[in-house]
């Protein structure tokens, strides 16, 4: 008995595996760094973010950015 699958033009697998593949080559690299700041530094820091709807890693990154080359 000979049976003819239909094919509907899909295939299994994981579609978002290669686009996610592509998303990650065009995002830099990230590294992590560590810096000791008294309590009051690091609250200070907390609340600006917050303020700001930001983490303190975008506010580093942002304040990195503004540093000469």
């Amino acid at each position: 008995m000979n049976t003819i699958k239909k094919t509907t033009g899909l295939a299994a697998g994981r579609p978002s595996v290669s686009k996610q593949n592509r998303s990650m080559e065009d995002q830099p690299v990230l590294v992590r760094i560590n810096a000791q700041v008294t309590e009051a530094e690091h609250q200070k820091l907390k609340i600006h973010a917050a303020k700001n709807k930001t983490s303190i890693s975008e506010l580093l990154r942002a304040f990195i950015g503004t540093l000469p080359d």
